[in-house]
């Protein structure tokens, strides 16, 4: 496929700046998760390893990974947004790019071939197909005996332990995500959307992310996850059309 396509409408807002704000995102999500990428009973030393990250930006997370795999192991990303893909790697492992849309079935070249299957924060843009589509369409990805994974966020209001702060940034996503289409307590479906997709073994694992001092004493990864965090509110709020005055609430509860 060509990457020389139309540059499609961006969820959020300045696609200039996206990646440097997804590479930021992923080294505090990382920090969080130990480093760890992948949680089920994936072989990453398995010689013809085959993975897809579907959302996949510049590819941060598949060079993550490919620092674990096999030489030998094939690594594919795909993104809606053609500027954000860069050439091809050659590796090794290879890491290969192309543009596509998650409303979208997988090309045939693609369909039940992967081992792994990589999604994080993406399930929002699929207002075109519906949520429980764009679930489909990534299952049809997945070989016999591989494994899927979706990463979401759980929007839910008045969560337990959750500052002023981030209880005001997720009732900006869910008016974000009911502008597109999306219902914003999707996350808490998505179980029953893999299985009724066709997918057995299908876990749930819940994550805490962490902002400012919840990530203990080190201060850089302090200060990495609050400009993170602080990055991402302006792309919301630009996606959201809404006041520069509640851009600086949110900011300032963060400092």
């Amino acid at each position: 496929m060509s990457n020389k396509q139309e540059e499609p409408k961006y969820l959020l807002a300045n696609v200039g700046a996206e990646v440097d704000r997804l590479t930021k995102q992923h080294a505090w999500l990382q920090k969080c998760l130990d480093g760890q990428i992948v949680f089920g009973p994936v072989d990453l030393g398995k010689p013809d390893l085959r993975v897809l990250d579907v959302g996949c930006a510049d590819g941060i997370l598949l060079r993550d990974l490919r620092k674990g795999v096999a030489p030998s192991a094939e690594l594919v990303g795909l993104d809606v947004t053609p500027s954000f893909l860069p050439p091809n790697d050659p590796g090794p492992p290879a890491i290969r790019y192309a543009v596509h849309d998650i409303c979208d079935p997988v090309p045939a070249n693609m369909a039940n071939t992967f081992d792994f299957t990589h999604v994080r924060f993406v399930m929002a843009g699929a207002s075109k197909s519906g949520i429980a589509e764009a679930v489909r369409n990534l299952v049809g990805s997945v070989a016999p005996g591989g494994w899927l994974q979706i990463q979401e966020m759980d929007l839910s209001p008045n969560t337990p332990g959750c500052t002023p702060a981030l209880e005001d940034m997720k009732s900006v996503l869910r008016s974000l995500f009911e502008k597109t289409g999306a219902d914003p307590l999707f996350a808490k479906n998505l179980a029953k959307m893999l299985e009724d997709a066709g997918l057995q073994n299908v876990a749930v694992k819940k994550v805490k992310y962490w902002v400012g001092k919840g990530m203990g004493e080190n201060q850089a990864d302090v200060e990495a996850s609050i400009a993170s965090v602080k990055l991402t509110i302006p792309a919301i709020l630009g996606g959201a059309a809404s006041t520069f005055a509640l851009f600086r609430f949110l900011v300032n509860h963060f400092e």
